[in-house]
């Protein structure tokens, strides 16, 4: 199933869709009560994209800091997204209003053969991709021009933090896995706020 196949398919199997590269182009379909499956297009040409389920309450699209910088929540994926959104600057968001917002989600993974939610992009498994983005991400002149300091800092950040699944000291049941670390203070619960004005700088970011 082609790109647009999806978009087709999706739109025709849906309560209505938007797309947009603004949070303002998004709003309109915004309802509460409201479930829905997201599609980032990284690229058009190249079949990139990535999909997922959300709420009107949990909105991911927000929490992935794609649209806002601001970061807020947890979301495991926002560290390849914002990765992601460096490396494809064009991309585009897609929103389809749906009740059976998992069912097409799973429908569409089952057609691919695969459990993670990407498309287009090198690995067979969530870690191997996002191992890959990330070797992508240091290739590009964003990453390049910032300093040897930053870029040994944050590196830090993605093998002791981002990729050792992390859990609250207080409460082993709470996981901050992957891109979740970055919910507002967990590194400073988890004593690593040095971590913070970096990812600030190198994912173009904000804590608060």
């Amino acid at each position: 199933m082609t790109l647009h196949q999806i978009i087709e398919y999706w739109s025709g199997a849906t309560q209505g869709n938007v797309s947009g590269k603004l949070e303002l182009e998004l709003k309109p379909i915004l309802e509460k009560g409201a479930k829905y499956l997201y599609l980032i297009v990284w690229d058009e040409d190249e079949e990139i994209f990535s999909w997922g389920t959300m709420s009107y309450s949990s909105n991911r699209i927000r929490k992935s800091s794609l649209l806002n910088s601001k970061l807020t929540g947890k979301y495991d994926r926002r560290v390849d997204y914002l990765m992601l959104r460096k490396i494809y600057p064009d991309f585009k968001v897609w929103l389809f209003k749906s009740e059976n917002n998992l069912e097409l989600e799973d429908e569409l993974k089952k057609k691919y053969d695969q459990r993670h939610c990407y498309r287009g992009l090198q690995g067979g498994n969530r870690v191997e991709i996002t191992k890959n983005i990330y070797s992508h991400f240091k290739s590009i002149d964003w990453y390049l021009n910032q300093s040897d300091e930053s870029k040994n800092l944050f590196d830090e950040f993605f093998q002791t933090v981002y990729l050792a699944k992390r859990r609250h000291p207080d409460n082993p049941k709470r996981t901050f896995f992957y891109g979740d670390c970055l919910e507002p203070k967990f590194l400073r619960t988890i004593d690593t706020p040095q971590f913070e004005p970096v990812i600030e700088t190198i994912l173009d970011v904000r804590f608060y």
